[in-house]
């Protein structure tokens, strides 16, 4: 077992001030507070982040700094946040002046090769993706003295609306919510719970004390090249410094390079046009062709008459709010219910563990009504867990009225961890008279839950920070809702010969907003593509000349692109089982190809890069677990989030809440089911309300369970293709362990496991041996799955003949 330091005590809110030296823990050097309440020592340094905007594109390299100021080898852990439409494509390691460069895997092998190097005295590092905008990056076999860097590459789209660019890096992981379930975790290295989230542990890291900061900072630079003068620019959060270049580009960097890494980095810019630039850009290479366009519609449409609606506000009035992000998040309903339209009609809804609303039934919009409703905000405070399903579920459950549009306006900082839950919900719920406009409140909101709210809720995201007027984003949802949208919007693209388009179907469209898609196509060609919809009951049409190129090697981050939002839409049709039904094995399959094939991050995948050197004597022993802790975000609540001393009303998290045990070091498996699934589904199996049956009432029927995992290396296939041939393999091999543990007489006895086979294959792609790593699962039942395994096809390699090791899980189900 290995040993875990824990770098902050997370204790309650009085407990949280300490200021002597934790006890002594491993070498006992380990300063908990430091002057000016800085938690130092820890592994991670410093981080520096460099952005480079052209056009509609950024590309961003984030460098993590880390150490070790201890007596003793070393291994860090850190969470972190990225953009949540950032497609990760690179994770490097240098030692000293040595580059490792990180190879992507499916997420279990990238996890065992980095254990094997751990073991094996080699120093490692394992890049993972918890949420499309939660990362954990593991650096295993640090040495005293080392400077080790992670460099993490990634590309995104830049944000555009209504005239105005935004581009946003999140610096902190604020602490999430997790409802009640089966899955015992440990959160905030502070409390096991018992939640419906199988990965609380790996999305909850520990927060320092309050009044104290970490010891690592964060410098940050944007260079901009939007290809057009830039007319003004914005940093909403923090203090920055501009340089402009011989070239015609300008730098904008933090004014200070040890800023707290406590609250997002945004900045807004607009340019000489005050519209996005309409066109195609297309990269035809070895992935074959892949393009993105960007149209604004003209289809500004004068309405004399402005639409009576229904307008539903529900504010987020869990702990992680209260204070100064309740204070904002009032004021801006306040702003809402004054703005509203006369023939309007309004109710407020509030939640935190549960749900309430201002009056039984929409209020008309009269003075005496408005002035219940302001009262009725005044009275809001932000107390308990995060119950957002409850927020959901009341506002978009109301009985829609017919006569009326309904819009909901959804205040919330998004510090969830259920968020499949609450966007699958939405999603199958959702009635085609509403729509819902999220807005992310604080320094540092869940952006993935805020942007999937909107999505889902077929409205906008916006965002109020702690210092901001929330007059602008209401006046610019009031804009959205009031103009006529188009809707049903369609493409003719003649004789081009495109697919696979994302998003797979095109939302609908408000004022200013441009319509961005993405796809792939075959051949080349140059045509006038139709576009086609309705506004305000009108038919639109508009067109568009587009070039495909037959070659086309520059814009390869088009096809990057194209790829990260293949896997968001597939993990939209997935909401809807995370946590509750049997996850999707097909599309699972389709995302971690997809991953693979073009070279990305998912929740699937992982980065894993390894020196070629032995640093460390394998014999020694494992190297001391260092978990990095996070600074609090700016604004947000100690008390809200954990409560009092003797006051348990404003805890943030779960209450269902078990005696705290000694944290375990042991790496999560991530998407991977662990010991606390197991223990979980052993207490489902004794609930018979659940559906489940006694074992002894009812004889279990045992069935064989194959699962293809892994495939390493793909001899220059792509990894889609041999991955495809191995899964063709499941069947047969399922067939051939049912039958093996057919004839054992005790079901005890049966044989489960990972089972790796070695595939050797000649130039021409045809298998000429078939081993097993290791000792298998019978000699017998090994000797017929190899043979199984011979029968394995694939095309013939770019890379020659050479050995394919396949690994498979062999379990056992009922």
């Amino acid at each position: 077992m290995r040993h875990l330091i824990i770098a902050v005590m997370i204790l309650a809110a009085a407990a949280l001030a300490m200021e002597q030296s934790m006890d002594e823990i491993g070498t006992g050097r380990m300063q908990v507070l430091g002057e000016e309440g800085v938690v130092g020592e820890l592994p991670l340094e410093h981080t520096s982040v460099v952005i480079d905007v052209s056009g509609n594109l950024q590309r961003a390299t984030v460098r993590q700094v880390y150490g070790n100021p201890y007596d003793e080898v070393i291994e860090a852990i850190y969470t972190f946040p990225l953009p949540q439409s950032a497609a990760v494509d690179r994770m490097n390691m240098w030692i000293g002046d040595r580059l490792i460069e990180g190879k992507i895997h499916e997420r279990y092998l990238a996890q065992q090769i980095y254990n094997e190097a751990i073991e094996a005295g080699q120093t490692a590092s394992l890049l993972e993706q918890e949420r499309p905008n939660i990362f954990t990056q593991t650096v295993g076999n640090i040495l005293p003295g080392d400077s080790i860097v992670i460099e993490i590459s990634y590309v995104a789209p830049v944000e555009y609306d209504d005239g105005e660019y935004e581009i946003v890096f999140p610096m902190v992981v604020g602490p999430r919510f997790v409802p009640a379930g089966n899955f015992v975790r440990r959160i905030f290295d502070m409390h096991e719970v018992s939640t419906s989230v199988e990965d609380a542990d790996r999305i909850t890291p520990p927060i320092v004390p309050e009044g104290s900061r970490t010891g690592y900072d964060i410098e940050l630079s944007v260079n901009l090249n939007p290809g057009m003068a830039i007319r003004e620019f914005e940093s909403l959060n923090h203090e920055v410094d501009t340089k402009l270049n011989w070239n015609g580009t300008v730098t904008i960097s933090l004014e200070n390079d040890d800023v707290i890494p406590n609250r997002d980095f945004v900045l807004r810019y607009t340019t000489a046009s005050d519209r996005i630039q309409s066109g195609v850009i297309a990269h035809n290479g070895s992935m074959g062709g892949h393009f993105m366009l960007i149209l604004q519609p003209d289809a500004d449409i004068n309405v004399d008459e402005i639409t009576p609606k229904e307008m539903f506000f529900v504010v987020d009035c869990s702990g992680s709010m209260s204070g100064q992000p309740m204070e904002v998040a009032k004021e801006t309903v306040r702003q809402f219910v004054r703005g509203m339209n006369p023939n309007d009609s309004f109710q407020i809804m509030r939640f935190s563990e549960t749900a309430s609303s201002m009056s039984r039934s929409p209020l008309s919009n009269t003075e005496g009504n408005v002035q219940q409703g302001i009262q009725y905000i005044n009275n809001m405070s932000g107390t308990g867990g995060t119950m957002m399903i409850e927020g959901i579920r009341a506002a978009i459950g109301y009985p829609e009225d017919p006569e009326r549009m309904r819009f909901v306006i959804f205040l919330t900082d998004g510090f969830i961890g259920n968020e499949a839950e609450i966007l699958g919900e939405l999603q199958s719920t959702l009635g085609g008279n509403t729509r819902l406009f999220s807005i992310g409140v604080g320094s540092s909101p869940n952006r993935y839950i805020i942007e999937g709210l909107a999505e889902e809720g077929r409205g906008h995201a916006y965002y109020v920070g702690l210092n901001d007027d929330p007059d602008e984003s209401v006046a610019a949802i009031y804009d959205k809702i009031n103009d006529p949208y188009l809707i049903g919007i369609g493409i003719d693209w003649g004789d081009l010969d495109v697919h696979d388009i994302y998003p797979s179907k095109i939302p609908d469209l408000y004022a200013g907003e441009p319509l961005v898609i993405v796809g792939r196509y075959d051949g080349s060609g140059t045509e006038t593509v139709r576009l086609s919809g309705t506004v305000a009951g009108e038919r639109w049409r508009q067109e568009l000349r587009v070039a495909l190129p037959s070659q086309e090697e520059d814009n390869d981050v088009i096809a990057t692109l194209w790829a990260r939002k293949k896997i968001h839409d597939l993990t939209r049709d997935m909401y809807n089982s995370y946590g509750y039904l049997t996850d999707d094995k097909d599309i699972i399959d389709e995302i971690t190809d997809t991953a693979l094939d073009y070279q990305i991050m998912s929740e699937y995948t992982a980065f894993v890069a390894v020196s070629e050197e032995v640093r460390t004597d394998p014999d020694s022993g494992e190297p001391v677990t260092v978990q990095v802790p996070v600074n609090m975000p700016e604004g947000v609540s100690y008390e809200g989030i954990f409560g009092s001393v003797g006051d348990t009303r404003g805890m943030h998290y779960s209450r269902n809440v078990n005696s705290p045990t000694s944290s375990s070091s042991a790496l999560g498996l991530g998407g991977y089911s662990g010991s606390g699934t197991m223990a979980a589904q052993e207490e489902c199996c004794e609930d018979i309300g659940g559906g489940y049956l006694y074992s002894d009432e009812f004889e279990t029927q045992w069935l064989a369970d194959v699962s293809h995992i892994s495939v390493s290396p793909t001899l220059g296939l792509l990894a889609s293709v041999v991955r495809s041939a191995a899964r063709e393999l499941v069947i047969d091999l399922t067939e051939v362990y049912q039958d093996f543990v057919d004839s054992m007489d005790n079901d005890d006895e049966w044989p489960t496991g990972a089972v790796t086979f070695n595939v050797t294959v000649d130039s021409s792609g045809n298998v000429t041996s078939v081993s097993i790593t290791g000792s298998g699962l019978d000699r017998e039942l090994d000797d017929d799955l190899c043979e199984v395994m011979e029968g394995l096809i694939i095309p013939a390699p770019p890379d020659g003949a050479g050995t394919i090791q396949i690994q498979y899980s062999f379990q056992k189900t009922w």
